[in-house]
């Protein structure tokens, strides 16, 4: 019993050493296995990694790529704003320098004009001046007027009388330019001679006068000695034009001395009537022609010293030009006499300045013209005479009433009828 025992005890402890054996080594096998398995999985986790490394590569690249391509962009805008930019510099720079370009070539366009301009006017001014040896001339007129230009149209410096000598030291066209009394000018060539004039003394001139106090020079110096009406008169104007058709006039003043010559005082330029001399009716623009006694003198700014009988314009004068009116050509009073005359001249006319009155028409007949006047002007007339205002202003200043002062309007070739 005791051995059946212990047999069975020797079997239980074999069972169970067995049973730990296999419980060993079934645990190995699990530990291998799992280790297998562990190994086994570890490269798949791997590539599960490199996967996953790829694609977050691949997300940074990408991600890299369009912040690339965002900032390749972004250049490229800058780059195209800074070609625009430069391009609208460029075209700034090219228009600048395009009107430069321009208002340099106007500048010198300009100068080229005005120098040419300048080049013209001194060739028109002066075209034939040419410098001579000096000559010896005498002046073969009772007086004559030394101007500081080669023309009628420059001022007068001084005069010198008849038989006195100048010498000549230039020449153009018909003017010779002198020195005279210390002082340089031209004269007309036409009135100089080669040989000295015999001048009578003035006992001579005297005796002379109180035996042919109205006879005419045999041979007439100027173009007052060319008229045969004037007798009677000291004062004399001359209105001349070469011809009927012009409106360009030469006017010249003349007063008589002691001996009964005609001495000139001024010789100038003026205008007549758009259409010339020879007027016959009211409104045909020409200048009358004839022998006319002088009249009241006018202005706006007071009397220059003038001996004429005076008056000043006001806004209330007109002269009445309308021919059915019993007022035809007359000085009236507007407020006074409106409703007795359809139209009127306003004497407040910027050409008024200065002037005075031609008697012309003086019956007042009906259509023949009025409102004829020497007045202030740079241009043709609607039938009166014109000239510059200095000039008016000299003449109304010389003019003198006691002297018998007449005008004379007529073309050249006429003056003989009067």
């Amino acid at each position: 019993m005791a051995k059946k025992k212990w047999m069975v005890g020797i079997s239980s402890l074999l069972i169970i050493a067995v049973l730990v054996v296999g419980i060993v080594w079934i645990g190995n096998n699990d530990s291998e296995a799992n280790a297998e398995k562990s190994i086994e999985e570890t490269p798949e986790e791997a590539n599960k990694d490199k996967e996953i490394n790829k694609k977050i590569k691949s997300e940074e690249n990408k991600h890299e790529t369009e912040e690339e391509k965002e900032s390749k962009d972004k250049e490229e805008e800058s780059e195209g704003k800074d070609k625009e930019e430069d391009k609208k510099e460029t075209a700034e720079v090219n228009k600048e320098t395009s009107d430069k370009v321009k208002s340099e070539a106007k500048k010198e366009e300009k100068v080229e004009t005005q120098t040419s301009e300048a080049e013209k006017e001194t060739k028109s001014a002066d075209p034939s001046t040419k410098v001579i040896d000096p000559i010896t001339k005498y002046v073969d007129v009772s007086s004559l007027n030394v101007r500081n230009g080669p023309g009628t149209n420059h001022a007068v410096i001084t005069s010198v009388q008849e038989g006195q000598t100048v010498t000549v030291t230039e020449l153009s066209d018909a003017w010779s330019k002198v020195n005279v009394n210390g002082k340089s000018g031209w004269l007309s060539s036409k009135y100089l001679s080669d040989k000295k004039p015999v001048v009578a003394t003035k006992e001579e001139k005297k005796e002379e006068s109180s035996q042919t106090t109205t006879k005419k020079p045999a041979n007439p110096k100027n173009d007052a000695d060319k008229l045969k009406t004037v007798s009677g008169n000291r004062q004399l104007i001359l209105v001349t034009a070469n011809g009927y058709s012009t409106s360009n006039a030469t006017i010249q003043t003349f007063e008589k001395d002691g001996s009964g010559k005609w001495n000139q005082v001024l010789n100038t330029s003026g205008f007549l009537g758009k259409n010339g001399f020879g007027k016959q009716k009211e409104g045909d623009g020409k200048t009358p022609i004839g022998k006319y006694t002088i009249g009241t003198g006018f202005g706006q700014k007071g009397n220059p010293g003038t001996k004429l009988p005076w008056r000043d314009i006001t806004s209330d004068d007109v002269w009445v030009d309308d021919s059915d009116s019993p007022l035809y050509n007359t000085w009236q009073s507007k407020s006074k006499t409106e409703g007795q005359w359809k139209s009127a001249e306003n004497m407040t006319h910027r050409l008024y300045t200065y002037g005075f009155v031609i008697n012309y028409n003086t019956q007042r007949t009906p259509g023949k013209g009025s409102a004829i006047f020497l007045h202030t002007g740079s241009s043709y007339t609607l039938g009166c005479v014109a000239t510059s205002q200095s000039n008016v202003v000299s003449i109304m200043k010389w003019l003198d009433p006691s002297k018998n002062p007449v005008i004379v309007m007529t073309p050249t070739q006429n003056l003989g009828n009067y």
